[in-house]
């Protein structure tokens, strides 16, 4: 029996160092993990502040361009604005020398008239007259529709202007908003 035993106990100590060795290793592989954990928690957090950073960047440049983007074009709507001011200065000065050309029109039919009235052959006279006042209507008519026609294509105009001015001072700022990559 003394060799059973010591086949026991051989066999047992041979247990116990199995054991041992395999609660080692498992001990090793779980550290190991352990630090691969980490160090992917801790890249994990460096990519995510990286991420915030980016976004905050892109935010405050968008942010920039956007407020460039405005101030070209309230600046681009005030030069507009002016220039329809002077627009419609000229519009009400052209209607001005409209109105004064028709009372000029008017004083020299009424002069005709009165030369017709103090002549001897009335009846040719006032047939002459007659077109004249058809004519000083027609003219005052048309000079009245010219002037409003005027107004309206200068008044479109200068917005066409302030409007491409706004377009081309957006598109050819040459930076284009930032844009977010977070990804590595």
């Amino acid at each position: 029996m003394p060799v059973l035993d010591n086949v026991k106990r051989a066999s047992l100590q041979v247990l116990v160092l199995a054991l041992a060795s395999t609660a080692a290793v498992q001990t090793w592989r779980l550290h190991g993990a352990q630090l691969e954990a980490a160090e992917a928690r801790t890249q994990q957090a460096t990519q995510q502040a990286e991420g915030e950073r980016l976004a905050r960047v892109a935010s405050e440049t968008n942010r920039q361009l956007e407020r460039q983007y405005r101030e070209q074009v309230s600046e681009i709507e005030t030069r507009a604005q002016a220039d329809l001011a002077q627009s419609r200065v000229a519009v009400d000065r052209a209607r001005d020398a409209g109105q004064r050309l028709q009372r000029e029109l008017a004083a020299y039919v009424e002069r005709q008239r009165r030369a017709c009235a103090d002549s001897t052959s009335v009846g040719n006279g006032s047939a002459k007259l007659g077109n004249a006042d058809l004519l000083a209507e027609l003219f005052r008519r048309a000079d009245a529709r010219a002037g409003e026609l005027a107004a309206i294509a200068d008044e479109a105009r200068i917005r066409g202007l302030a409007c491409e001015a706004s377009y081309d001072a957006v598109k050819n700022a040459g930076d284009q908003p930032a844009e977010v990559h977070t990804s590595p």
